[in-house]
């Protein structure tokens, strides 16, 4: 396993660090790296009835998710989970996988990736959402070339 370099400590409160909105998702960046080696953590907060990711996969990054409050509906290869507070779900390269808030109150989880790039990819896909007059686009090409640019292959 290749170390992950640190480059300074940090302490954030609750809802502290960066942080994108759009449409009512929430999230604030935990994770100090910006670009090069690290990981990307993220607070996610997605409203009721929200989608959250398309179904997709990576080839190298490893997810996680944990599940705070509310209940988030999962994908995991073939299985579908409704996991709730303390669920804890782990997503090998290669795993098909797609999220949603499908109830009626929204859920609160923290995500990890194992590329400080997401971070990246994730920030040029709210702009990318907020620049266009629906989301998501009726034409899926965009947001395809930019997942492949970031380890992400939507199916």
């Amino acid at each position: 396993m290749k170390d992950l370099l640190v480059p300074r400590s940090i302490v954030f409160g609750e809802r502290e660090g960066e942080r994108i909105s759009f449409r009512g998702v929430d999230i604030v960046f935990k994770s100090p790296v910006e670009a090069g080696d690290g990981w990307t953590v993220l607070d996610y907060t997605l409203p009721a009835k929200q989608f959250g990711a398309p179904l997709h996969y990576h080839r190298e990054l490893i997810e996680s998710f944990y599940v705070l409050s509310g209940k988030l509906w999962f994908r995991l290869g073939d299985q579908e989970i409704e996991a709730g507070p303390g669920a804890f779900l782990l997503v090998a390269p290669g795993t098909l996988h797609s999220f949603a808030n499908r109830t009626e109150t929204s859920v609160r989880f923290l995500a990890h990736a194992s590329s400080a790039a997401h971070k990246t990819f994730l920030c040029e896909l709210f702009q990318m959402a907020q620049s266009q007059p629906i989301w998501p686009p009726k034409d899926p090409g965009q947001i395809i070339r930019l997942g492949e640019r970031y380890d992400t292959v939507y199916v």
